[in-house]
Formats: structure tokens, C-alpha cells, sequence
């Protein structure tokens, strides 16, 4: 039972009965006495095995996380117990696990663990080997499920096969005593129901040996593509005839269901099968964090998982079901996808049989390794007839599996339509129809009940596949629109000449941004044949799939409680804008839709019609892309086409009030109509192509209303257009409104088509650029809304960002207020306004400078780790230690020789490491506790730092080279440097991450494990070397945002250029200032390029927005923060000619008051050896 759950209970059952009743018992202590305080093993071991029976219907956070001691108990009892409760308490890790917050508060215990569950395989492997040779004929109840004889070859089993005696002859006498017989034999040939059912997975031998290689398993794959018959089918041809398997036809559900659900879910007596299954439960949650991937890798997990992948050494599809879902885990790493697929991991994979358990998670596999794109494309690399087997495996999973199955196939499908050879497979095998046919079979798209008799979970179920089947189809069409450009540009370039277009390798990824798509349509518009031709496209429409599309998108439009609505609809309107290259598209458009109205009535409309009555909400995408949503260019459509000139092609409307209003063109998103008027300009390449024939002209296209007189929105076309070679569909000719004013509207005589054509070469006016100009400018808006506010060429334009119902408040005290209803913010986007709001409020309340010099001379600066004192280094290499609440100086040790440069004290304020400009030696460690004394010195590094998560490490940097040290010794750990990538940035300074694995040095990035080097960052600037973001995933360099993960620029941010970054305690906000250079040229050089050298800036560290620029008009020096965010300590420069540097205290959130403003323009800030600024308290006024 416990493996059989899925996570829900229905109310009405009696599991559910006894839920409730065993968290009522729960609440008075019974887990608490028989687990956590009975000594007994037995007592401990029937708890242990109720709770885990009953986990699927529990809240793992309410087991683990309300009860202290319970994971402890059960680490110690799954490391040390006798069986069965070592192997019960490890079944209940492996719940607790799948909580992150658990998992993450258990990663010693973890790291512990994993080697001895991995061990615990090994031998439980072992044992069953020795086992299986032992007994001389297994027992019927231990046979194996597969049918070990039998081999798939064009179709047919091996027994009909003319080398199949010979193939048996070369079985061992282990194999001959395991082989059983198989149920597909002693069956007759009557029931035809279940035919296809026990397909084989692949073409490969089902008795291929364990033992052998990769090269001969792609040797094995080679033979039968070259020697085996091989069968292509033409693109988009219809489905292949189903292999006939006449000798499983008549195959019971009770032979299927040891495959299909498995057999064996008892915990009492426990088998190995049971014990190897919990442990690779619990191993699962764990495989996907990267510190123990190391591991895995050392101890073999691969090895381990090739073996239980082969049903016929495990004899249990839920066992190799449970190392699916561990390999799907461990395959979101890069290097272990690699060393799958290299070590003929994929072949294995397709081994294991369809229908069965087993096959869903190969989906599962196959999606993860779909997920990692170099992996890949090393599938897509691989044979063939292999890469084909991938394919035609995922496209039965993708008809005929279960539902997880079928949303992992489904996902698949959407990443690796971007790899040609996996596109040009799937065409081949007749994959866009069973895609198409997750939609046209779904209930809830039956007009008619619209799955009525449906829970909600196969409700949500069928939207999820609706909505990642729209959003495969889209991947779909984008990756064929991009070989249908490359196909254009390379007839273009024979006829006309130009640079050599060059195909993109069949095993490389092609992925394309909105941007890219929107201009490859229109170059499709602009440049394609009047007649184009697209295979995908016709066979699109030959499914009827527009009009399907238009029905989804008014029924999901309804989907009021399904999060992925708008991706829903958006996915649809994406893959419908990309088929109106074809001008069939278009016109299917125009055509009668069966819909539901707002009674629930079945009604028919046109299919344009659906977008503004239905989609109102998502017409900011269409605007966004450039899409114009109106009905003119049907005329220019049907000039081009076979009808006759006087066969209007239009839609019939019922007769309204506004009929008799003029029609004029509509504009884009009325941008022209803000612009002045100027029609003709602003949109030349909205008037019909002037007709070449002498033929008169067409009537005017019909004026479609609704009956409230507000304008249909008609056929989505593009701004550039072409003449169409569709014809009008047939049937009866439907009624024009058209009224006599507008019947030469649109109409020229010939003398005015030769008067434009003649026109047509001049040159852009300067109206016409700037209205593009512009046109695009509000293109670009997130949210543009037709009724724009006023453009100009001096700021750029920007529509109104749309509010959320539960949006706080931009002013402080309704959103204060509003806390207590929309907890703890007081909306979406509260702690945004918060940091906004305190992060530009510095009230500076205090100086300090050296007590006996005329000139103070600091240097640096940092709080204490109680945040008492204020630590400052001085130029003479003094450390001074003032009171931050009095002013006055507590004490002064002399550290250096030379000006102290850099000061971090440790988190527990036992330590502090200071570095110096040019004295021996240029950093130390000084310990603080009860003797300020020297520990260990690092006379080379000009730059040191704590490690930062455990800081039990010192990092110190040389030029280009990072020196790890210990703190306890003080030995050298590691050196990490590469002269071959070394950036040679002047101010490097190498820095852990916030996990301390990986290390930033020179702009390289470096694994701390290995020693080796991960990535190296493009350089664009001489001076900053990087630092990482406190959230793990981002590095900063100078005004580049790298993204850890794919190593991508993700933004710019130019007003951090040459800055020092220091981020607040909990890395929400940046501080950012152009510290004083060393050099005397350089100084000069920042001081002429930027305005910011005498001003530190904020930044919002979540989406780098500036938050506040605050101009000290003083050269600053060095600037840090406390942990609490209340104060802000800089390091300014008072005299431009000599050196008179002073910290000065700033209160954070705190606003400046006028009369504090005229209180320090009179007074000298050298005035004093400490001062406040205004004896003043602000805490009487409101920041």
C-alpha cells in the first residue's frame, strides 16, 4: 500500500477514515511513545512500518518537522539497528528527504549515509547473484517477467526468424536454466484487443549480455542499420501498421499486471527486492544536489543503476522503476549525463519493455537528459537507427503510457525540436498527429459536456496536457519556420547572389528568441514565394488543427481557476501567428468555429471573431509582436488570389447600427492617431499593392460588427503584406454589408496604380522615421494599451505597467496599513517598495577622525561582529577602534608598516584579516579574543578573505593567483592558477562562493574540489575581476550579470562600472561606489569618465534596479555596512589636494532634514575630532 499511493486519498474511502482517525490519535502523543520514546525494537519497528504504509497520504513536513528528534532517530536507527527497522527507518528518510528545508539541515548526516546505502546495494546485488546460481531452477513465483527469447526484427519475434536456434545454442546454462516459459506462447490467437500491447521496446536484442561493452553495444546498432532491413516513411506520412504479435493476443490482465502495477508492496516479510527499493527511494531527492555528486560518481552509482535497468538480472518492474526515478535525478548532472550516454546508457533505456511500470520512468529519463543539452547532443550523435528507437520509444509513451508518462514524453518533445535529426524523426514516424491527438481526444474540449463527468484532478490533468502539448506544437513550428528561412535565404542567395548561407549541424540545439521568430515571419511575408509551400503547415491543416486551436482557446479563456490559462491561450495565438505565413491559415480564420456561448449553448462563429470576445486579456502579447488584428487586408488577400474579382469573400453579420459608419484604416495600437494624423506616412505599407492587371477592381471587404456597434476584430495578418495564392473556399456566396460611400474607398484606375509605382522607389521622409521610430518604441512595452500616452524624442516612451488586483500600494502607509490583510508586504512587489523607500534615505550622523593628527588619514573600514566598535585603518598602518554610539576611540594597534588597504573581521568576532599596500607582510590574521596577536601572516597576497559559509578557510590573492590557506595551521590547502586564462585584471581579488565550493579568481571560475577550472568569463574591462551574488546563481563583473548556471550574459548594468560592490546582510540591496584609484592617471581617468566618483549609488539586488544616487561630493575611499542595515559607514576624502580622509556615519532610512542640511554647509567638517552633525534625534520624524 505504501508504494501504491500516489499522494491522495479519496474522502469517501475508508483508508480515508483511517487517516483521520490516526491523526486524531496522532495528537495525543502515540507516534511520540511508540517512536520516539519506547525502548522496544519491536514496538519501534511496527511503528515504524504503520507510518511508512500510511506516508503516501501524509504531509511530510507535518511528520518530520512538528516532531524534534524524529529524522535524528531515524539517521541513528538506519545506520545502526538490526533489520527490518534499518531498512523501515531508511523507507521513512527517504519521505522525510523530499522536503528541501529537511534535506538541507541534514547534509552532514547525508554525506554519511549515502556511501553506506550505496554500499548496502552493492551487496544486496552480490547476494542475489550468488543466489540465482545457487538454486539450480528458480521457483515459480521468482520467475522472471520478460521473455528472454524473444527479439523484435522488422517487426517479428525471433522464433519465426531463421537464426533463432542458432542464437539459443549460444546461451549459457545459467541463462537456459533461467529462461521461463513464456505466457505469449501457451496462448491461442482469439482476442485481438490486446495486440501491440506487450511490444517489445526496441530493436535491440532483449538478450543482450550484461557484460557487454559500449563499443559493442554501438556495434550491435550499427549491424542492424547497415545489414537489417531499414524502413523510412516519407515526412508526415500516415501511421506505420501496428507489428503483429498474434501470439500475445490473448493475453489477460492478470499475466499484464505484474508489469504494468507490479506485484509485491508488502513491508512484512521484507525481501531484497523491498530493501533495495527503499534505499533507492531514499537516494532519489538526494541525487540532484551537486555536493554529493561526487559520491555517486566515486562509488559507482552508474554501474549500480546499468544493472537494475535490466529487468531480466532484477526480475521486478518496481525495483527498476525506483532506479529510474534515482537515474532521472542524477542525469540533471552534466558530467554524469555525459558518462551515461557514453557507457551506452541509452540503449539500455530502450531495452526495458512497454506497457510496464518501468516504461514511465524512462520518460522520466528521457526528459532529464532532453534537460541537459550537451548530453543531448551526444544522443543525437549516437547511430541512427538508435537516435530513430529514442523517437519511435518516446512517441508510444507519448499515445499510450500513463499520464506522467505522457507529460515527460510531451516535454521531451518541446526541448528537442530544437535538434533537427530529432525534428526530421519525428516527421518521419507521424509524430505531429499523435501530438495533435493529446488535444483532439481530451474531454474537457467536447463542446457538448466539456468533460462534466470528470474530477477535478483529471480536469487539471487534461489542461496540463493541453497546455504543454500548445506549447511542444510551438517549439514544433518555430524550429520548421527556421528551416524553412534557411531554405528561402539559400534559393535567394543562388538567384540573387550574397553570402553563403550555412546550415546548422543536425546535432546541435537552434533555439530562438520571440524577436528572432517575429523577424522570421516577416522575412517568410516580405521575401518567400507568392505560393509558399510548407509541408508542416498543409499537414497542420489537413488535421483540421486550426479550428481545434480556436476551440481550445475559447474554452480555455473559461479555465478561471487553472494557473496556466494565459500560457495556454498564448501558446495557441503564438502557433497560430506563425501559420499565417500561409495564407490558408488566413482564410481557415475566416471560416465557422463551433463554440460555446456564455449560456453554455453551442453556437457557430468566425473563427476571428474568438479573439477579442475571448482572448481580451492577452491582446498585449499580439500587440507586443507587431501582429495587427483588423479586417482591411482581405481585399489585397483576394486580388492575389484565383477568385474572380466580384466573389467577396467576407464574413455575414447580422445588420447594426454602427454598419452605417464610414470605415477608415485602423492603426496599430493608435499610435498614428497619437502622432498627429498623418496616414499616409505613418503607414505606407498598410495600403494595397496596386494591381497589375487592367481587370476593375474587387468591392471593398465587409465591415463585420458586433451587434453593439463595437468593430470586430478580423484575421490576424502582419504589417508587411504579400498577395496571397489561396482561393476562397467554396459554398454559398454570404451576404456583403458594404455601404455606397465606402465603394471607392479603396479603388484606383489604372492611372493612378502607374503613378504610384512610380512613386514607390523614392526615399523615406523624415515623417516616416520617426513614426516607425516610435512605432517600435511602444512595440516593445510590456503592457501596450491602444489609447497611448503622448510620445516624445526626448524621453523614451513607456505604456502604463498593468496592476495586479493584490499589488501594494506605492505609498507607504496604505501599504503599511494593508500588512494585516496580505501578510507581510502588504502585496505583490511590497518588499520591492520597502527597499526602495529605505535605501534612498541617508542621514549622516556622525564624523570621525584620527585624535591626534592635524590630517586624518583612514584608509578602510568595518564593524565589529557585534557591531560596538567601528574598525578603521589608517594610512601609517594604525588600527583604530572607535565606540559607535560615543565617538570615542577604544583602542589602536599598529598592523602594518604601510597603509592598511583591506579589514574583514570573522562572523564570531574572534578574528580579523588585514591586508596592506606594500609592506611584508601584505596581509595577516590576527586573532582578537582576549590579546590582539598576530596567528598567521600571508606575506605575498595583497587581498585576503574569509571563506564564506563555514569560514574555517582564508583565500588570499597574488596578481593572478588564489592561495587557500587554512585558519588552524595556517598551511596552504590549495593554489589555484592557469597562466593560459588568466584575465590580468589590476584590482583581482578572489572570492568563495556563498557555498564555498567554487572560487572567482581573475574572472575564472574555479571547482575548490578538483582544482580544476569550470568557466572562464569574457573580459570587458581592465580593472574589476568579479564577485558572487549572495543568492549563488549570478556573478557580477564590473557591469556584466553572468548567470551560473549557463554561463549567459543576463544583464548590463552600466551604472556599476568600475564600482566597488558591497551587498547588505541578506542580499537584497547593492551598494555600489567608484572607489579613488591608485594611480594618479587612472584617478584622473575615472574622475573625467564618470559623474558618480564623489557619490555612491543603491541598487535593487533582485532585478538591479537603481534605487538612489547619493552625492557626498567627496572622493570616496572605501564604504561598508552593518548586519542589521542601520547604519553605513564611508570613507571620504575632505581635501582635493592633500590626503584628509574621514569616516562619516550615515543612520540608513533616515531622511536629511533641511536645517541639518544649512547646520553642515556652516560648519567644517574637519571641525571636529568627532561630531554630530545635529544633536537632533529623528526618531520623532517620519523617514
Amino acid at each position: 500500500m505504501a508504494s501504491a499511493g500516489d499522494g491522495s486519498v479519496d474522502s469517501k474511502a475508508e483508508l480515508s477514515t483511517l487517516l483521520e482517525q490516526w491523526e486524531r490519535e496522532q495528537q495525543g502523543g502515540t507516534m511520540n511513545s511508540y517512536v520516539m520514546s519506547s525502548r522496544e525494537v519491536a514496538l519501534n519497528t511496527a511503528a515504524c512500518r504503520l507510518l511508512l504504509n500510511i506516508m503516501p497520504g501524509l504531509e511530510t513536513a507535518v511528520v518530520f518537522q512538528e516532531k524534534e528528534g524524529i529524522v535524528e532517530r531515524l539517521f541513528k536507527w538506519a545506520q545502526e539497528a538490526e533489520q527490518p527497522l534499518r531498512i523501515y527507518a531508511t523507507g521513512l528518510l527517504a519521505g522525510a528527504m523530499e522536503n528541501q528545508d529537511i534535506a538541507a539541515n541534514y547534509r552532514e548526516e547525508n554525506s554519511v549515509l549515502v556511501p553506506l546505502m550505496l554500499q548496502r546495494l552493492r551487496e544486496l546485488q552480490e547476494k542475489e547473484a550468488e543466489n540465482r546460481k545457487d538454486s539450480k531452477r528458480p521457483s515459480k513465483s521468482l520467475a522472471p517477467l520478460l521473455p528472454l527469447d524473444e527479439e523484435a526484427v522488422d517487426g517479428e519475434f525471433a522464433p519465426n526468424a531463421p537464426n533463432s536456434e542458432n542464437h539459443d545454442s549460444r546461451r549459457t546454462d545459467s541463462d537456459a536454466e533461467l529462461q521461463p516459459v513464456s505466457a505469449a506462447r501457451s496462448v491461442g490467437r482469439g482476442n485481438t484487443g490486446m495486440k501491440g500491447l506487450m511490444k517489445p521496446a526496441a530493436a535491440l536484442p532483449l538478450e543482450l549480455d550484461e557484460t557487454d561493452s559500449p563499443g559493442e553495444v554501438m556495434r550491435n546498432w550499427r549491424k542492424k542499420e547497415n545489414g537489417g532491413k531499414v524502413k523510412q516513411k516519407l515526412n508526415f506520412s500516415q501511421p506505420e501498421p501496428e507489428r503483429s504479435f498474434s501470439e500475445l493476443s490473448n493475453s489477460s490482465w492478470t499475466e499484464m499486471s505484474p508489469w504494468v502495477i507490479g506485484n509485491n508492496y508488502h513491508l512484512c516479510p521484507l525481501t531484497p527486492g523491498i530493501e533495495q527499493r527503499l534505499i533507492l527511494q531514499y537516494l532519489t531527492p538526494l541525487g540532484e544536489y551537486q555536493e554529493l555528486l561526487a559520491v555517486f560518481m566515486q562509488l559507482g552509482a552508474r554501474e549500480l543503476l546499468m544493472h537494475y535497468m535490466d529487468l531480466k538480472q532484477t526480475n521486478d518492474v518496481q525495483l527498476t522503476f525506483e532506479a529510474l526515478k534515482y537515474l532521472a535525478s542524477l542525469l540533471l548532472h552534466k558530467k554524469f549525463a555525459a558518462e551515461f550516454v557514453a557507457h551506452g546508457g541509452v540503449p539500455k533505456l530502450l531495452e526495458i519493455p512497454r506497457p510496464s511500470m518501468a516504461a514511465t520512468g524512462v520518460s522520466l529519463c528521457l526528459y532529464y537528459l532532453a534537460y541537459n543539452q550537451d548530453a543531448m547532443e551526444r544522443v543525437c550523435m549516437l547511430p541512427h537507427s538508435l537516435l530513430s528507437e529514442v523517437v519511435s520509444y518516446t512517441l508510444w509513451l507519448l499515445e499510450c503510457s500513463h499520464a506522467s508518462g505522457c507529460c515527460h514524453a510531451t516535454m521531451f518533445f518541446s526541448i528537442c525540436f530544437s535538434f533537427r535529426a530529432v525534428l526530421e524523426l519525428f516527421d518521419h514516424q507521424d509524430g505531429l498527429r499523435r501530438l495533435v491527438n493529446l488535444i483532439s481526444t481530451l474531454e474537457i474540449l467536447n463542446p457538448e459536456d466539456q468533460g462534466a463527468l470528470l474530477s477535478d484532478d483529471e480536469i487539471f490533468s487534461s489542461r496540463q496536457t493541453a497546455k504543454h502539448t500548445c506549447m511542444a506544437l510551438r517549439r514544433y513550428f518555430e524550429a520548421h519556420l527556421a528551416i524553412k528561412v534557411e531554405q528561402v535565404k539559400q534559393s535567394l542567395q543562388r538567384t540573387e547572389g550574397g553570402a553563403q548561407i550555412h546550415p546548422q549541424p543536425y546535432y546541435k540545439a537552434c533555439s530562438y528568441t520571440h524577436e528572432q521568430v517575429v523577424e522570421m515571419v516577416e522575412f517568410l511575408i516580405e521575401f518567400g514565394p507568392a505560393r509558399l509551400y510548407w509541408e508542416p503547415a498543409e499537414f497542420f491543416h489537413k488535421l483540421s488543427c486550426v479550428q481545434l486551436l480556436l476551440q481550445l482557446i475559447s474554452i480555455a479563456c473559461d479555465w478561471r481557476t487553472y494557473y496556466g490559462r494565459a500560457d495556454t491561450v498564448r501558446y495557441a495565438l503564438d502557433i497560430l501567428s506563425i501559420l499565417t505565413v500561409i495564407p490558408k491559415t488566413q482564410l481557415l480564420l475566416s471560416e465557422n468555429v463551433a463554440v460555446l456561448d456564455e449560456n453554455g449553448s453551442t453556437i457557430s462563429t468566425v473563427g476571428e471573431n474568438l479573439l477579442p470576445s475571448s482572448c481580451t486579456y492577452v491582446l498585449k502579447y499580439i500587440a507586443g509582436v507587431s501582429l495587427t488584428i483588423n479586417s482591411l487586408p482581405e481585399k489585397e488577400h483576394l486580388q492575389a488570389s484565383s477568385v474572380p474579382p466580384f466573389t467577396p469573400v467576407s464574413v455575414a453579420t447580422p445588420p447594426s447600427p454602427a454598419a452605417g459608419i464610414p470605415r477608415t484604416p485602423r492603426l496599430t495600437n493608435g499610435v498614428a492617431a497619437r502622432l498627429g494624423g498623418h496616414t499616409p506616412h505613418a503607414l505606407p505599407h498598410h495600403q494595397p499593392r496596386p494591381s497589375t492587371s487592367q481587370a476593375p477592381p474587387p468591392p471593398p471587404p465587409a465591415v463585420s460588427l458586433h451587434s453593439n456597434g463595437s468593430p470586430l476584430i478580423g484575421r490576424i495578418v502582419f504589417s508587411r503584406e504579400r498577395p496571397s495564392p489561396c482561393s476562397a473556399a467554396g459554398g454559398k456566396r454570404p451576404k456583403v454589408l458594404r455601404q455606397k460611400s465606402d465603394h471607392g474607398a479603396f479603388s484606383q484606375s489604372p492611372a493612378m496604380k502607374k503613378q504610384l509605382d512610380r512613386h514607390l522607389p523614392s526615399p523615406p521622409t523624415l515623417d516616416s522615421i520617426i513614426t516607425e521610430y516610435l512605432r517600435e518604441q511602444h512595440a516593445r512595452c510590456k503592457n501596450p494599451v491602444t489609447t497611448c500616452p503622448p510620445f516624445s524624442l526626448f524621453t523614451p516612451h513607456q505604456c502604463p505597467e498593468s496592476k495586479q488586483r493584490r499589488q501594494a500600494p506605492t505609498n507607504f502607509t496604505p501599504r503599511h496599513t494593508r500588512r494585516v490583510v496580505y501578510p507581510k508586504y502588504g502585496g505583490v512587489d511590497g518588499g520591492c517598495f520597502d527597499r526602495h523607500l529605505i535605501f534612498s534615505r541617508f542621514r549622516p550622523i556622525s564624523v570621525f577622525r584620527e585624535a591626534e593628527e592635524d590630517e586624518s588619514g583612514f584608509m578602510c573600514c568595518a564593524f565589529s561582529a557585534r557591531e560596538r566598535f567601528l574598525m578603521l585603518g589608517t594610512c601609517t598602518g594604525q588600527l583604530k577602534l572607535y565606540n559607535v554610539f560615543s565617538g570615542q576611540e577604544e583602542a589602536s594597534y599598529s598592523c602594518h608598516s604601510s597603509a592598511i588597504t583591506h579589514l574583514e573581521p570573522s562572523r564570531d568576532g574572534s578574528l580579523l584579516l588585514t591586508s596592506a599596500s606594500w609592506s611584508y607582510p601584505l596581509s595577516a590574521l590576527w586573532g582578537m579574543k582576549s590579546v590582539f596577536i598576530m596567528k598567521h601572516s600571508f606575506l605575498d597576497d595583497h587581498y585576503v578573505e574569509f571563506s564564506k559559509l563555514s569560514q574555517d578557510r582564508v583565500i588570499g590573492t597574488k596578481e593572478h593567483i588564489a592561495h587557500i590557506y587554512d585558519i588552524q595551521s595556517g598551511q596552504k590547502l590549495l593554489t589555484l592558477n592557469n597562466p593560459d586564462l588568466a584575465n590580468n585584471y589590476k584590482r583581482n581579488c578572489a572570492t568563495f562562493n556563498p557555498t564555498d565550493d567554487l572560487v572567482l579568481n581573475d574572472g575564472v571560475m574555479w571547482d575548490v574540489r578538483t582544482a580544476q577550472a569550470i568557466h572562464k568569463f569574457d573580459k570587458f574591462n581592465m580593472n574589476i575581476s568579479g564577485v558572487f551574488h549572495p543568492n549563488g546563481l549570478e556573478v557580477i563583473i564590473n557591469t556584466e550579470i553572468w548567470d551560473l548556471r549557463t554561463f549567459h550574459l543576463l544583464h548590463t548594468v552600466p551604472a556599476l562600472d568600475q564600482c566597488r560592490i558591497v551587498f547588505n546582510n541578506n542580499g537584497t540591496v547593492i551598494y555600489g561606489a567608484m572607489l579613488q584609484a591608485d594611480d594618479e592617471d587612472d584617478m584622473m581617468e575615472q574622475q573625467m569618465k564618470s559623474p558618480f566618483g564623489s557619490s555612491f549609488r543603491t541598487f535593487d539586488a533582485t532585478d538591479y534596479k537603481p534605487i538612489a544616487t547619493i552625492d557626498v561630493k567627496r572622493n570616496i575611499f572605501d564604504l561598508c555596512t552593518d548586519t542589521k542595515d542601520c547604519y553605513l559607514a564611508v570613507i571620504e576624502n575632505q581635501d582635493s589636494i592633500n590626503m584628509d580622509t574621514v569616516c562619516r556615519l550615515y543612520e540608513v532610512g533616515r531622511q536629511r532634514l533641511a536645517e541639518e542640511e544649512e547646520d553642515e554647509e556652516d560648519q567644517p567638517l574637519g571641525s571636529g575630532k568627532y561630531g554630530r552633525l545635529n544633536s537632533r534625534s529623528g526618531a520623532d520624524r517620519s523617514g
